[in-house]
């Protein structure tokens, strides 16, 4: 074979991959979201190790809303791979401002930091407890502080976690409701992980 016979069956070869390439691309490229100027004026992250997942809310003076979640972070498989669900809703202005009042409280003001739950005493010894770790901040104005919590138990599967110190066990609810009730999704992608399920 001659040398140019081999070199065009190389540069047809590169063209092939390069067209696939730019095709996996085209099908699979990160979704575009649309992110507001600026920084949130409200984020919370919960993150639940036994069941492998973790979101993120985020809250912008104009009242739009970002939330991720992602989900089998913990036991892949291929029936139930990593995925990252991206989700936009909007906040009227009075739904921001009553929110914000909950962190312009005195109560939340007064909120120690860290927030641990103390757990419960299980039969046999020791004691029971969560697996959330959470984190909400504000910044709005001259306001900003940032609140953790973590090992609370909840009666209803997250909905809730009624033991939290108030007002953050309401702020907890609150920004659960505008996640799961005001927020609609726009994308939906793979999150590449180790492939535990070989």
């Amino acid at each position: 074979m001659t040398g140019k016979i081999k070199l065009y069956i190389g540069l047809l070869v590169l063209g092939l991959v390069l067209i696939g390439s730019g095709l996996w691309l085209l099908f699979n490229s990160a979704p575009t979201i649309d992110i507001p100027e600026g920084s949130p004026v409200i984020t919370a992250n919960a993150s639940y190790i036994m069941r492998g997942e973790f979101n993120l809310l985020s809250i912008y003076e104009d009242g739009s809303i970002i939330y991720a979640e992602e989900k089998n972070l913990r036991m892949p498989t291929r029936e139930n791979p990593p995925t990252r669900i991206w989700k936009t809703g909007q906040l009227q202005e009075e739904e921001l401002n009553s929110l914000i009042g909950l962190f312009k409280s005195r109560e939340f003001g007064d909120l120690d930091e860290r927030n641990k739950f103390p757990g419960v005493p299980v039969e046999g010894g020791g004691l029971g407890m969560g697996d959330m770790d959470y984190a909400v901040s504000v910044n709005y104005g001259d306001l900003h502080k940032t609140v953790y919590a973590s090992h609370y138990i909840t009666p209803d599967h997250g909905m809730t976690y009624p033991g939290m110190p108030y007002p953050l066990n309401e702020i907890y609810r609150k920004l659960k409701d505008i996640a799961v009730n005001s927020t609609a999704e726009i994308a939906r992608e793979s999150i590449k992980a180790s492939l535990l399920w070989k």
